[in-house]
Formats: C-alpha cells, sequence, structure tokens
C-alpha cells in the first residue's frame, strides 16, 4: 500500500503541471593529446606546446588548459605558459610539460610529453676577409667574432684558410703563394667545445681577382727610321703579378696625329721628315695596365 500511494502521489505531482527539474551534474572536460617541439632542443631553443588534439567539454563550455613544467621530476613554480624559454634549460636536463584540462569547475584530461636537452654548439657570428678585392699581391686576413657556447663550455678555437674547397694548414695571414687569380677563398673556424661533433664555421668566399699588368718603358728601335721600312717598337719591361702572357695595345701619332693601332707602323703610314712615336699599354688579355710613351723619331728619307 505505500508502494502504491507514494507512486500515485508522484504521479499526481508529474501531471499538475509542476514538475521541477534539478540542476544538471557537471562532467569534466574530455582527454586531449599534446606534444613538445622541438624534437631535439639544445639550450637555445625554446620549448613549444601544441596541442594535437584538443579537449571537448560534454556541456560544451570552453576548455582551458592548466600548464605545469617539470625539469628532471621537479615541478617549476610560476611558470605556466605554453612556451618555455631558452633561458630556463640546460644541456643534460629532461623537461616535460603536463596540459590539463579545465572546464572552470572541474579538472578533466590531462596528457604530458618530454624532451631531453641536447648541447648546443658553439656559434661564430661573424667571420670577415679582407681585402674585399683580393688580388695576387695580397696579404689575406681574416676577423671573426668570439665563438658563443649557451653551455658556458670552455671553447678551443683555430683558424684556417680553404682555397678552392680545399682546406690548408695555414693560419694567420694568407698570400699569393697559397692562391692564384681565379682562386676561391674562405675562412674557416673551428670552435670545439669538448663535447659536440667539430664543425667549421666557413666565411662568404671571395674570388682572386685579376692584377693589372705594368710596361716599364717602351722605346723605337730606331730614332731615325727609314721611309721605306716599317717602324717597330722596344719593350723595356713587362711585369705581371699573376703569370699572364706578355701584351700591349698600341697608339702610333705622326706629326701629332693618331695614325695607327697596330704592333708596327707600316710605310704607308709615314714620309720622309715626320715625328713619329707610340703609346704602349701593358694588356694580360683581359685588362689594361699603365701606358707608356716612346721616344720621338724623325723618318729619314730612302735616297
Amino acid at each position: 500500500m505505500r508502494i502504491f500511494v507514494l507512486a500515485t502521489l508522484s504521479y499526481m505531482a508529474c501531471d499538475s503541471g509542476k514538475d521541477e527539474v534539478g540542476p544538471t551534474p557537471n562532467s569534466p572536460p574530455g582527454p586531449l593529446a599534446v606534444e613538445l617541439h622541438p624534437d631535439n632542443p639544445t639550450a637555445a631553443d625554446d620549448l613549444t606546446v601544441d596541442i594535437v588534439i584538443p579537449s571537448e567539454d560534454p556541456e560544451g563550455k570552453t576548455v582551458e588548459y592548466l600548464i605545469e613544467w617539470f625539469v628532471d621530476g621537479d615541478r617549476i613554480n610560476g611558470v605556466d605558459a605554453l612556451t618555455l624559454e631558452s633561458m630556463f634549460t640546460a644541456r643534460g636536463e629532461r623537461w616535460t610539460v603536463q596540459v590539463t584540462a579545465f572546464d572552470g569547475v572541474l579538472e578533466g584530461g590531462a596528457a604530458t610529453a618530454s624532451v631531453d636537452i641536447g648541447n648546443s654548439e658553439p656559434t661564430v657570428e661573424s667571420i670577415v676577409i679582407s681585402p674585399d678585392d683580393v688580388q695576387e699581391k695580397s696579404e689575406v686576413t681574416c676577423d671573426y667574432s668570439e665563438p658563443v657556447d649557451l653551455d658556458n663550455d670552455v671553447i678551443q678555437q683555430m683558424q684556417v684558410w680553404a682555397v678552392n674547397d680545399a682546406e690548408l694548414d695555414v693560419r694567420g695571414s694568407l698570400f699569393g703563394i697559397d692562391f692564384n687569380k681565379g682562386d676561391e677563398i674562405a675562412c674557416i673556424v673551428y670552435a670545439d667545445d669538448g663535447v659536440g661533433e667539430l664543425a667549421p664555421h666557413i666565411s662568404a668566399p671571395v674570388v682572386v681577382q685579376n692584377t693589372e699588368p705594368h710596361v716599364i718603358g717602351c722605346s723605337l728601335h730606331d730614332n731615325e727610321p727609314a721611309s721605306h721600312e716599317p717602324i717597330e717598337v722596344v719593350s723595356e719591361g713587362f711585369i705581371d703579378e699573376d703569370n699572364d702572357p706578355e701584351g700591349y695595345l698600341y697608339q702610333w701619332y705622326v706629326n701629332g696625329v693618331p695614325t695607327s693601332t697596330d704592333a708596327s707602323l707600316q710605310p704607308e703610314r709615314f714620309e720622309a721628315g715626320d715625328n713619329v712615336y707610340v703609346e704602349c699599354t701593358a694588356w694580360d688579355g683581359e685588362q689594361a695596365g699603365n701606358t707608356v710613351v716612346s721616344g720621338h723619331g724623325t723618318v729619314q728619307g730612302s735616297g
């Protein structure tokens, strides 16, 4: 009889139109998945959390994430961002992040990810070769910034050279005995922290430029040439630091008027009594050097 009465009361209450719906119970947000990047960090890298599978709330509430960082199992107080700056990390440490979903009332799913901090290779910010225009006679120097190591290791450093990608056992300055026109020169700096693999730091290369040739002087083979014979010119010396073949550009003058650019002045260009001379310009096949002027000659009659 009691069961029946309670059932009747319950029925009468529902039929009265005064049903009362109780508060819907809150459910915690669901699971999630996270990753830490980069995969193989050093003390130079910030650690960044990537939420690859977001948590979902059964009631559709906005899900927040609570972030906790741990180093070698110990929680770090006051660090709760998705990015951990590199200033916090050091080689050999194991860092773990724990991300917990939170709907404002209840904590829900949680996920963790861990990475190990590896060795930070020493860096060399600047390596500069001087001069910019290297020639065979140049003394080539290398200036570089002091190596930096974020792990505070003691750095052993060495500077050498490479010519056409072949490393030379030359320290300090480099001279023309070790390179030729057209060669490509690079400065190499080694910075050894005693931990990581020794790798070269290499400057931007420079190409050895052509050196202008130089003529010491030139003269007419005869200052009183005959009117019926070609007038020849004689070099008084040729210098070329690149050992390029000796060569010249010529400009002949007859009575002060430019007449010919040939290697010799032919008889049809002059006559008895004319004044002749020649300008000789050093030429190495790709670049002109200095110019010298011969002495003057007076053409003699054929009789």
